[in-house]
């Protein structure tokens, strides 16, 4: 019974207070105190509660209420009406629910830039694609422009950054220039490319050092011989490159 009750809506001092109701019939606190032994305190909040809730009724007599409990033929009535009340606010979430979808890509859809100069920031964006991917995730990258004299320390970046992703689940796809092929065996090796992403060549002109990671597009540029990444978030920007990745990709070359 206590079970049931507590389904109802009731917390286990109204549940006392409402059984005390009934066995006493129309009382003031005090008794309903010593019959559910809660203190007088705990009783009166209980008793405001259960009147809220539709399980308890109260007369003036003077200055005092005295409260008596709702007949539990009744409790069939007030489900039914708690049904109704529950009915409406659903309805009303329905009709507000557009409204939130609104603010939701409002917030998804703003457009933010942030700039990352040198090897460190270089190193923060492969970074942080490591920590945001999760299996089954993919991204894919207009390849950086590399020779083969490439800084030990990217090339180590690449690697070490390549073979988390392969671990981790996560797909990379790769488009060079047919011009960088050359150089990218010579730093990398043939197994290592063909293990760790999917590359392909393609002598259509690409724009280089692009990476798209979800809504965000990462531009790499070398200057003064040091790199800058200008990351955007845009999910515009980023379908629009993403497209293009595609359409090129049909017709690179392994």
């Amino acid at each position: 019974m206590k079970e049931a009750l507590q389904n109802l809506g009731l917390t286990d001092g109204e549940i006392s207070v409402y059984l005390a109701l009934l066995k006493l019939g129309t009382v003031t606190n005090s008794p309903i105190a010593k019959e559910s032994q809660l203190q007088s305190s705990t009783v009166y909040y209980c008793l405001n509660s259960l009147v809220k809730k539709g399980f308890a009724t109260y007369i003036l007599k003077g200055n005092r209420k005295h409260f008596s409990a709702v007949d539990p033929e009744v409790i069939p009535e007030i489900l039914d009406e708690k049904q109704k009340q529950l009915d409406l606010q659903k309805k009303e979430i329905q009709h507000i629910v557009k409204t939130l979808r609104q603010y939701k890509r409002s917030s998804e859809e703003q457009t933010t830039a942030e700039v990352f100069e040198g090897f460190r920031g270089f190193q923060m964006i492969f970074r942080s694609i490591l920590k945001q991917s999760k299996r089954g995730d993919y991204y894919e990258a207009f390849a950086y422009e590399q020779k083969t004299t490439e800084s030990p320390a990217i090339k180590l970046l690449f690697m070490q950054h390549n073979q988390k992703l392969k671990r981790k689940g996560v797909k990379l796809r790769l488009i060079a220039s047919l011009s960088m092929k050359n150089a990218l065996l010579d730093i990398y090796g043939k197994q290592f490319l063909q293990k760790f992403q999917e590359i392909r060549y393609t002598q259509t002109v690409i724009p280089v050092g692009i990476t798209l990671f979800k809504d965000t597009v990462i531009t790499h540029i070398p200057e003064n011989e040091k790199i800058i990444s200008i990351k955007v978030k845009s999910h515009k920007l980023a379908t629009m490159y993403r497209d293009y990745f595609n359409f090129v990709w049909k017709s690179a070359e392994d």
